[in-house]
């Protein structure tokens, strides 16, 4: 991927890839994101939906903590919902995944990551299978070619690339 696009994910989603500066001992984003320019858009969607995933339960815990908090003229029915609603999102609470690799493998991205819960496992899922439909170069619709170096491709970057 190109080292722009690279690094517009990467500040987009720093915690996702807070381990891009780590040594290969420890991690391998230290080679960066080793797919094409084409999953680009994948991977920005899927990267806001696990973010999206890790964050609202928090958020919505700290909005109402501060509802309770700063109106206490609520109705005892309304304090009660609050109080379950903060209940429930508690147990919804996700640690903070991290991405450990990201690249392409036999024509599919590959997105490895450490945490997460069965719905990021899910998520992770789908856009790895999306990447089987869309050109790893180019991001038009594509399917994998190729016998013994497999790739997703559209046409065009087929005929381009034999």
């Amino acid at each position: 991927m190109k080292r722009e696009l690279q690094e517009k994910l990467y500040e987009e989603y720093p915690k996702i890839f807070e381990q891009k500066d780590l040594s290969m001992a420890k991690t391998a984003m230290c080679w960066g994101i080793s797919c094409g320019d084409g999953w680009y858009d994948i991977l920005d969607v899927l990267c806001q939906e696990i973010q999206i995933l890790i964050d609202y339960p928090v958020e919505e815990i700290a909005r109402c903590k501060k509802q309770l908090a700063e109106n206490e003229d609520l109705p005892e029915y309304t304090r009660d919902y609050l109080k379950e609603r903060i209940s429930e999102l508690e147990k919804n609470i996700i640690d903070q995944v991290q991405a450990t690799q990201v690249k392409e493998k036999f024509g599919q991205l590959r997105f490895y990551v450490d945490g997460g819960n069965d719905r990021i496992r899910a998520s992770i899922s789908f856009a790895e299978s999306m990447s089987l439909k869309v050109c790893e170069i180019c991001g038009n619709s594509g399917k994998p070619t190729g016998n013994y170096w497999v790739k997703t491709l559209c046409s065009s970057c087929s005929s381009k690339e034999d």
